[in-house]
């Protein structure tokens, strides 16, 4: 491989036309821009100058050089100034891959700071739960990962991988507004075998079926589905019961569903992913937004008591019965049926 220095060396010495000329523009002694000249020969495998009058003229395959040697120097000044854009945070690209809840509650604020932070800075977003996330992350298409792990979950870190703590995400049990138990100041899940559920992601999934069998019963799950909003409103609508993230709860509440407190449901714990190595300075960035908007989502959502269900001031709840508009919601068997159209609609 030729030595770009020497070669930057050699079109000093065509354009002056003598390496004691050269020297003086370089600041090199005339014997250290010989001895370059012949290392650079020796690796070329062929003559480069000759000597000519008092000075030195280029060969053939000296000329072909100098003229490979403008580009390749053009080159590497563009290269230069790209790694300096990105560097100050002028340029650069971030890629993250994240489950679909955080997508929608914390990547929103966390780029538009990143944009009003570093404009020039681009980012792509895949959609991914975590195991396919961290999947891209060790694949190399992705430079971070925000994932979800309950503490029974086998660590998604491993090894050549750094763990960044966001936040814990408490999990919610969700039920029919008019269930028996809707109001109560706890509900045991074992109070809930009977329930049919809806269930959501696998990991999701399987945190509630140890759940369950913790309380010794194994759910019969009759719903699954990553939509939390359609889980609501099968819910709400007497087909199921769920437990469902606070982060979830916190981009949407289905109106009429109950929130008791469940202890035994637990928490999830959400953290970003990356490489243990030097991360470039858009990836430092986003990381850093992801962290401000994390602590933004604990102190606003998370650390805030979802309120217990009550029913809208212009709806009626009477004898277990929800009138809503011209829909009346009954006891959880008997699901949706029409009501009295002379009924007042809520808002």
């Amino acid at each position: 491989m030729l030595d770009l220095n020497r070669a930057r060396i050699l079109r000093e010495v065509a354009r002056l036309g003598s390496m004691t000329a050269a020297a003086r523009a370089l600041s090199y002694s005339q014997p250290a821009i010989s001895h370059h000249i012949a290392r650079l020969e020796a690796e070329a495998g062929t003559p480069l100058v000759v000597r000519h009058g008092r000075g030195v003229r280029l060969t053939e395959a000296g000329r072909i050089l100098v003229e490979h040697v403008d580009d390749a120097l053009a080159r590497m000044a563009d290269a230069q100034e790209r790694l300096a854009a990105i560097a100050g945070l002028r340029a650069g690209r971030a890629r993250v891959a994240v489950f679909p809840t955080a997508a929608a509650a914390l990547l929103p604020d966390a780029l538009a700071a990143l944009r009003t932070r570093a404009p020039g800075v681009t980012v792509s977003l895949t959609e991914a739960e975590p195991p396919g996330a961290v999947a891209a992350l060790r694949a190399g298409e992705a430079d971070l990962a925000v994932v979800f792990a309950y503490p029974h979950t086998p660590p998604d870190a491993g090894t050549r991988l750094r763990q960044v703590p966001l936040f814990d995400d408490p999990i919610r049990l969700v039920l029919p507004g008019d269930h028996p138990l809707a109001r109560a100041d706890r509900v045991h899940l074992a109070d809930l075998a009977d329930e049919t559920w809806a269930s959501g992601c696998e990991r999701c999934r399987g945190h509630l079926l140890r759940a369950c069998r913790d309380a010794g019963f194994t759910p019969r799950v009759a719903f699954a589905t990553d939509d939390h909003i359609a889980v609501q409103r099968l819910v709400a609508r007497g087909l199921a019961v769920t437990a469902l993230p606070g982060l979830a709860l916190g981009l949407h509440r289905e109106p009429h569903v109950a929130l008791p407190p469940a202890p035994e449901l637990g928490r999830r714990h959400v953290s970003v992913l990356l490489p243990d190595a030097p991360r470039p300075p858009a990836v430092s960035a986003l990381l850093d937004e992801l962290c401000a908007a994390a602590d933004t989502l604990t102190n606003d959502t998370l650390t805030n008591e979802l309120p217990a269900n009550e029913p809208p001031a212009n709806d009626t709840l009477t004898d277990g019965t929800l009138t809503v508009g011209t829909l009346t919601v009954g006891t959880r068997a008997g699901g949706i049926r029409p009501g009295d159209p002379s009924e007042t609609a809520g808002t």
